[in-house]
């Protein structure tokens, strides 16, 4: 299960593919998808203006707005089970499973920076201030790594860490 607190909301998801709200203040059940993800919900993160983005093992990364929340306003496919989105003013940094790490534009969902320099399954990324920087690692090689999230080379590595 995976759920996130926005102001009198609690979003949650989990591998049984249904992503729900939940006002905090009363307990009811403000809305419940169970159609539109078809494998498990891993990573849910709210938005301004009454929007929320979703992760899931199906690969895709969703945009809603909740006051509509039967189909997504947008998506985009990153080729991996999406296990964390991490935003930062203008970007989206995704940890895409098996297709290693992303930058999305924020406003539009487009992938504008692919890092896959990690030889294991993409777990786990933030973003190190606004500096421009991502720090993100792997499950399997225990490899950190810092990187430019912008950087024209060939991977913007700053540092590798690993065993």
């Amino acid at each position: 299960i995976n759920a996130e607190y926005g102001g009198d909301t609690l979003y949650s998801g989990g591998d049984d593919c249904v992503f729900k709200a939940t006002d905090t203040r009363s307990g009811v059940s403000i809305f419940s998808n169970t159609k539109e993800h078809s494998m498990g919900v891993c990573c849910i993160s709210p938005e301004p203006d009454n929007h929320v983005l979703t992760g899931c093992y199906d690969e895709q990364v969703r945009r809603w707005d909740i006051r509509n929340p039967r189909v997504p306003i947008q998506t985009c496919s990153v080729g991996g089970g999406v296990w964390r989105l991490k935003q930062s003013r203008d970007h989206i940094l995704v940890a895409g499973m098996h297709s290693g790490f992303h930058v999305l534009h924020r406003e539009t969902l487009d992938i504008v920076r692919s890092y896959t320099e990690h030889g294991s399954l993409a777990y786990g990324a933030s973003w190190l201030g606004d500096t421009g920087l991502a720090a993100t690692c792997s499950f399997y090689d225990n490899l950190v790594t810092v990187w430019n999230a912008f950087s024209e080379g060939k991977d913007g590595s700053v540092q590798q860490e690993g065993s």
